[in-house]
């Protein structure tokens, strides 16, 4: 019975030292921390992509496929934003966005999308406005 006990704990610690190095890994595509001019500057791209996307919706000048790909890019470049002072803000950005690219790819109404895109357009700007006061 102690052997059986013996053997089934080394089991498991040897299973956890060998996930260790993958939980305590970075994750993928990360080098290192951003400074603090590579956040200005992401969040500068930011806005201005989300001024680019929310202009597109109210012209209804891009295709469906381009618009989505447009949306795509704004939050891979919002993803890009690393700063703990403006997390929360990013996040709820980021969450503004996908219900209007939701909502444009369910086809509801403009006034709608435009909407749900211009709430997302001014938490960007007021991430901005909390980063610079912070920094």
């Amino acid at each position: 019975m102690s052997l059986k006990k013996l053997t089934l704990a080394l089991f498991v610690s040897v299973a956890m030292l060998g996930a260790a190095p993958t939980t305590m890994a970075k994750p993928a595509g990360k080098i290192e921390n951003a400074t603090g001019e590579a956040t200005v500057v992401a969040i500068a791209e930011t806005i201005a992509l989300s001024e680019e996307a929310l202009q597109a919706v109210k012209d209804n000048s891009l295709e469906k496929k381009e618009m989505m790909a447009l949306f795509k890019t704004l939050k891979q470049r919002a993803k890009t934003i690393e700063s703990t002072t403006t997390y929360m803000l990013r996040e709820k950005a980021l969450g503004r966005l996908g219900k209007a690219r939701l909502a444009y790819k369910k086809g509801k109404e403009q006034s709608e999308v435009i909407a749900k895109m211009e709430k997302a357009v001014d938490v960007f700007k007021q991430m901005k406005v909390r980063f610079d006061e912070f920094n």
